[in-house]
């Protein structure tokens, strides 16, 4: 069977295909326990989660308690719903009693199971539960992702507009935990009701701990060749707790689709969709566009460069993270003819003038 997104599965719920074995994959603990409450409020509908929801744990199921799981008729509900997490703690034996159960459906018995799949696994396990289950792909978002899955959350979920910059700022505030970004997310939309609008100020007044900068517009101001706003930028964005490697880290994939997008849209496209980041950066695509006008394939072929001679160089105790992130913007700027950099001593560790 092909794999499912997350709004697929949640199209299927809503349009009563129900029943049978789901098989989720994630690593994730939100987006898996909230794709199992998506599942289990569909087939409990109009019953009892306390008489026909079984929940258990793959790593610490015995395969007797799972057989008489998966042996018990519902009483009060339309299905009786069975949950096994961690599905790849299943010993052996009661791999082979959910291969035989996923295989044999049952009317009125709807199996789910969620497991993290270890990479480049080949267990005739997972094989058999991807061909006999109804499997969904819950791909976590990456960082720059962040920003987009928080503003289609708001409007799917809460019916909502939430402004990038907002999301930006709450996804910099609050990291890459999806249980948090949802959880501030709610109340946000508590606070702004009934405005429908969430904005930087709305952000600001509802949420603590926010920092100066952010990290997307700091990266969307060396993508623009802004560079001296960002070099004035950069220790505020440090001081916040972002590491330099990981801001190179995710300049250098910013700048790899700038210079896709140099190609057309349509190129870039293809590529996010193939990579599966499609969904939450669709808004970003226009941007990536407007951006690469600013930039010639050359520039970016060593700005990339620089930016992997400061990583090499934090990576070896040649620079500090803050020294060695500057000179490499300083570096970049000069590409273009909008700054000068000198650089004296061995591995560019001398003074540096700024003309940016």
């Amino acid at each position: 069977m092909s794999e499912l997104t997350y709004d697929q599965l949640s199209d299927r719920m809503e349009k009563g295909e129900l029943g049978g074995s789901f098989f989720l994959k994630t690593e994730d603990p939100f987006l898996r326990d909230e794709a199992i409450s998506l599942l289990a409020e569909a087939h409990l509908a109009g019953g009892s989660a306390d008489f026909d929801l079984d929940q258990a744990s793959g790593d610490d199921l015995d395969t007797a308690s799972l057989a008489a799981m998966l042996g018990t008729p519902p009483m009060l509900s339309p299905y009786r719903v069975v949950v096994i997490r961690k599905a790849q703690g299943l010993t052996p034996k009661s791999r082979s009693v959910v291969e035989e159960a996923v295989c044999r459906e049952v009317p009125n018995r709807v199996l789910i199971l969620a497991a993290e799949v270890p990479r480049g696994s080949k267990a005739k396990f997972y094989d058999v539960l991807r061909r006999h289950c109804m499997t969904t792909a819950l791909r976590a978002p990456g960082t720059s992702e962040l920003p987009g899955w928080l503003a289609r959350r708001a409007q799917s979920v809460h019916g909502v507009e939430l402004e990038m910059p907002a999301a930006q700022l709450l996804a910099a505030g609050i990291g890459a935990r999806l249980g948090v970004l949802a959880q501030e997310l709610e109340k946000l939309v508590s606070y702004v009701e009934p405005a429908k609008k969430i904005g930087l100020a709305e952000v600001r007044a509802a949420v603590g701990a926010l920092p100066q900068v952010d990290r997307w517009s700091w990266i969307d101001r060396v993508a623009e060749r802004r560079i001296g706003s960002a070099l004035e930028e950069l220790p505020a964005l440090l001081d916040s707790g972002e590491s330099a490697v990981a801001l190179i880290s995710w300049l250098s994939e910013s700048l790899i689709r700038v210079g896709l997008a140099r190609a057309g849209e349509g190129a870039l496209v293809q590529v996010l969709k193939r990579d599966g980041s499609y969904g939450n950066l669709a808004w970003k695509v226009r941007t990536y566009v407007r951006q690469a006008r600013h930039w010639s394939e050359a520039q970016i072929a060593a700005a990339l460069a620089e930016l992997l001679r400061a990583d090499r160089l934090i990576k070896a105790g040649g620079l500090s993270e803050r020294a060695a992130l500057e000179e490499a913007l300083l570096r970049i700027g000069a590409g273009d003819g909008s700054g000068t950099q000198q650089v004296a001593g061995a591995g560019g560790r001398g003074g540096r003038s700024r003309k940016l």
